[in-house]
């Protein structure tokens, strides 16, 4: 009764099959072997006809793997011969006999591999009748059609709404984004849709709300502290009838879709993301910054040279090593020189004028490149950066003082 290894391994490689068949690997789309590229000839185009491609696809998705589990029951019917015939009480011998109550566990495994397997049969028999009730009147009853009638003008009838997608759809300045392997997020003059692997969410601008729900970051490398943000973003549409949905994407995607779409997407006051790679790069160059020493300012300028908004709170000052990553002396012309300037940049400023001057190729490296003053033109790196400890305030001085000499006046004479 116990499994043996070549029928684990095959329960095991089916199931890897499965996951890679729902969920396509990148692998999978580069050698054509998902299910849109080995039946793109009876898809059609995606560009040709938006609507009826996303109809037969989430249809035949939905076909395909209904067929998984009884293809899994199929192929183990004819290659392995567990549980067929476990009324043969012989086996008992061969179970552990501390288990308890052998037959019971034995009927209980043979009634739930027959279970399944009439659920699979009756999947394969109830997804195509489905289907076919959703192809019957030119694709009237799915649910992408149900849909879209709530946006049609013209009652029982989406044909105007299906060919202004479709002519949106083929415009060259759409925002289309993959947010995995089974998601797609699109964005046109007048629709924002998310596909999925058996339905697709549509939602008209004019009457559509955005909002950031939250935000996640992940860290990605530790050794060289690389994070990854996702910002989820809720699109709630006043049409009714008509299911909200979410819109997961990377944070440093999100002022490309912000742009495509003419709504304006709140971001509630708690919620704090970085919106590109500068933000993004001034959150760390801050975090450095705070492992460097305090710097005690004698003077400083009122306001930030760059934004004339902040306090200047960060000095350039020399005390990196000039040695590479490795150890060694750095060349003459690389080495850092010393900035003589008074405190007059903050620490955000500063960061944006680093982050410019770099190769926008090498971002994983710009930490370690230098920079050079915006004044003098002294040569830096980021360790030759600190916040400064502004200088003690005197306090105002008090009339007390004056007034005790006038009285001690007052009674000598």
């Amino acid at each position: 009764m116990e499994m043996d290894e070549s029928e684990l391994l095959f329960n095991l490689f089916y199931l890897l099959l499965c996951m890679c068949v729902i969920y396509p690997p990148d692998e999978f789309g580069r050698l054509g072997l998902t299910i849109e590229q080995l039946f793109s000839r009876w898809l059609g185009e995606e560009h040709l006809n938006f609507v009826r491609y996303h109809q037969k696809r989430t249809s035949l998705n939905l076909f395909i793997h209904s067929c998984l589990p009884a293809t899994y029951f199929l192929i183990h019917r004819f290659k392995f011969s567990v549980f067929t015939e476990y009324d043969d009480l012989e086996e008992e011998s061969d179970l552990d006999p501390d288990f308890p109550m052998p037959q019971e566990a034995v009927a209980f495994k043979t009634l739930t591999w027959k279970v399944a397997q009439r659920f699979s049969l009756m999947a394969v028999l109830a997804v195509p009748a489905l289907i076919c009730n959703w192809y019957q009147q030119n694709w009237k009853r799915h649910p992408i059609t149900l849909t879209l009638q709530k946006f049609s003008n013209v009652p029982h009838s989406t044909a105007q709404v299906e060919s202004d997608i479709g002519n949106e759809f083929r415009r060259p300045d759409i925002y289309k984004k993959k947010l995995n392997s089974i998601s797609t997020v699109i964005a046109t003059e007048n629709w924002i849709i998310k596909t999925s692997l058996y339905n697709v969410n549509f939602a008209h601008q004019s009457d559509t709300a955005l909002s950031v729900a939250k935000t996640e970051t992940y860290n990605v490398s530790q050794d060289t502290n690389d994070t990854l943000q996702m910002v989820s973003i809720m699109v709630k549409t006043n049409r009714a009838g008509v299911a909200d949905f979410h819109i997961r994407i990377n944070a440093l995607e999100f002022r490309n879709l912000e742009e495509r779409i003419t709504r304006p997407i709140v971001i509630p006051s708690n919620i704090q993301f970085h919106r590109n790679v500068i933000d993004r790069f001034i959150d760390v160059f801050k975090e450095q910054v705070t492992l460097n020493p305090i710097y005690k300012a004698d003077r400083i300028t009122d306001k930030c040279f760059a934004c004339m908004v902040a306090e200047p709170n960060i000095k350039i000052h020399k005390q990196c090593a000039d040695v590479d990553r490795n150890g060694q002396p750095l060349s003459t012309d690389n080495c850092c020189t010393n900035c003589y300037c008074r405190p007059m940049w903050c620490v955000e400023c500063l960061a944006r004028w680093f982050a410019a001057r770099q190769n926008d190729h090498e971002r994983e490296v710009w930490l370690e490149q230098k920079c050079t003053c915006p004044m003098c033109r002294a040569k830096f790196c980021l360790l030759d950066v600190s916040y400064i400890e502004k200088p003690a305030v005197a306090p105002p001085a008090t009339g007390g003082e004056p007034a005790s000499s006038g009285n001690d006046n007052d009674n000598n004479s």
